[in-house]
């Protein structure tokens, strides 16, 4: 199994995709390391990518996969064409439904990465959540409350995985 943890910046997508990986023994990958430099650059300077600009870095990330028969890949995934080019026979997506409030707050508080929360608009709005014909796709409900371990136990749980 290959499992994408999915949603917009600040959702966690790191955190639970390391925990997750950590727990199953599985090796992770963080999306945001197989960026090129004029992307990380434009991110940061608040300009979203395009279309365009994700296509071969979403063409990487999807051979890094097919190279991996179990897997835990970091991914924003916002749209449905974007899950579209990962989803490999196997994959299973984990989207981490979090309140924008909750977002905006990891954001602004977050320092030492290069996209911060003028990203967030466009993310929001980019977005297109899970449609029911995604069977593929999992949503975890996140809450404040929420802690690491909860989350993880969660996703396991979800993913059918021990």
């Amino acid at each position: 199994m290959r499992v994408v943890v999915m949603g917009v910046i600040g959702s966690g997508k790191t955190a639970l995709g390391r925990t997750l990986a950590e727990t199953l023994d599985w090796p992770f990958l963080d999306a945001d390391d197989y960026h090129s430099e004029q992307a990380r650059a434009q991110m940061a300077s608040g300009v979203p990518m395009t279309d365009d600009d994700r296509r071969p870095w979403l063409l990487t990330l999807r051979r890094l996969l097919a190279e991996r028969p179990q897997v835990v890949l970091a991914c924003s995934a916002l749209r449905r064409r974007y899950r579209d080019i990962l989803r490999l026979p196997g994959t299973r997506f984990v989207y981490l439904e979090v309140p924008e409030s909750l977002v905006r707050g990891r954001l602004e508080a977050r320092t030492g990465h290069f996209v911060g929360a003028d990203l967030l608009p466009s993310q929001l709005a980019a977005l297109e959540p899970p449609m029911a014909s995604e069977t593929d796709v999992l949503t975890l409900h996140v809450a404040p409350e929420d802690t690491p371990a909860e989350l993880r136990d969660r996703a396991l749980a979800l993913l059918g995985l021990p």
